[in-house]
């Protein structure tokens, strides 16, 4: 299938994407690469079955091995460069349309945390923008219809951090689309925000930036296997939930299409999000019991090497829920 072809399927599905994380609450133009680094490892010398995928060629390049890379790696990620200024970052309730240029020139310069900054506003306010109801719905909206009016009034506002829709008042289209490039260099340079939410997709929970620039496609679907294992190795729970969702079997989006993971390797990463919630006597509903057995020891071989083994839940889960929150792009590793 060609890029447009891609394009087109991946934007019918946009709105998977956008709701992607609500799954979580029922569950308990390309620029030039310059990627996180991956070694080259060898393939964890682990008990296989002959009838596991092997992870033939997807096209004409071959897809990743996803546990080769973690399997033997010990060398932790670099450290990040400090940020360029030390002034601090406008609030998170700051309007972007007066505060976008000082951010741009700072990441310009150099400045990852406010390249980060740039990429998670915008994204929040792409999705919130996408949501809003127009005024011909709300004039067109029945007056005695109180279901409606409430229904309108929630579209209205953010309903990850009530408050935020009013930072994104007089931005144009032009502007919402820095959001992916601003992001891309951010996490290109190891921010743990912008990693987070360039690897999950969700800043193209709108389809509208896909289609005008098809490329950013190919940049994500290049990026998401590196960005894993750049995630993965810094102990990172949030991403270990989100590939446990991305590998149920169910759910279709961005991020499973990119990684274009065979059995085993999506019912590993499976294991792993329960491992990291604390759930470990769960087993996977869809799949064999041999690859359920290769895969449960694969995950606790990861979840052992990367992992702080305190469950991942509670008030820990629901601080992460929210990836676009600003404040996270300031926090070192």
């Amino acid at each position: 299938m060609d890029r447009r072809g891609w394009t087109l399927t991946l934007c019918a599905l946009a709105v998977a994407a956008a709701l992607f994380w609500r799954g979580l609450a029922d569950d308990g133009g390309a620029q030039d690469e310059s990627p996180v680094a991956v070694p080259a490892t060898k393939v964890e010398a682990a008990e296989t079955v002959a009838s596991v995928p092997d992870g033939n060629a997807h096209g004409t390049s071959a897809k990743p091995d996803l546990l080769a890379v973690l399997a033997d790696t010990t060398q932790a990620p670099p450290p990040l460069p400090p940020p360029t200024f030390t002034e601090p970052l406008p609030p998170w309730d700051a309007k972007l349309v007066d505060v976008l240029p000082a951010l741009k020139a700072r990441a310009d310069a150099g400045d990852h945390v406010a390249a980060c900054h740039i990429g998670l506003a915008l994204s929040a306010c792409a999705l919130h923008l996408s949501m809003r109801p127009s005024k011909a719905q709300i004039r067109n909206t029945p007056p005695d219809d109180k279901d409606a009016f409430n229904f309108l009034a929630m579209r209205s506002t953010d309903f990850s951090r009530p408050g935020r829709e009013a930072t994104c008042e007089g931005l144009s289209t032009s502007d919402l689309d820095l959001r992916v490039a601003y992001l891309q260099n951010a996490a290109d340079a190891g921010n743990v925000a912008a990693l987070r939410l360039y690897f999950s997709g969700d800043m193209f929970a709108t389809m509208d930036h896909l289609i005008r620039h098809p490329d950013s496609l190919d940049a994500y679907r290049s990026r998401a296997p590196r960005y894993l294992a750049e995630l993965i190795r810094r102990g990172d729970a949030q991403t270990a939930v989100t590939m446990s969702l991305a590998s149920d079997g169910i759910r279709f989006s961005l991020l499973t299409q990119a990684l274009d993971m065979d059995e085993v390797t999506a019912t590993t990463f499976w294991h792993l999000g329960r491992l990291v919630r604390g759930q470990s006597e769960l087993e996977h509903p869809f799949v064999s019991p041999d690859i359920q057995r290769i895969a449960r020891a694969r995950a606790h071989s990861i979840h052992v090497r990367y992992f702080d083994p305190t469950p991942y839940n509670g008030e820990r889960l629901r601080h992460d829920f929210d990836l676009t929150r600003v404040e996270n792009c300031a926090v070192m590793p």
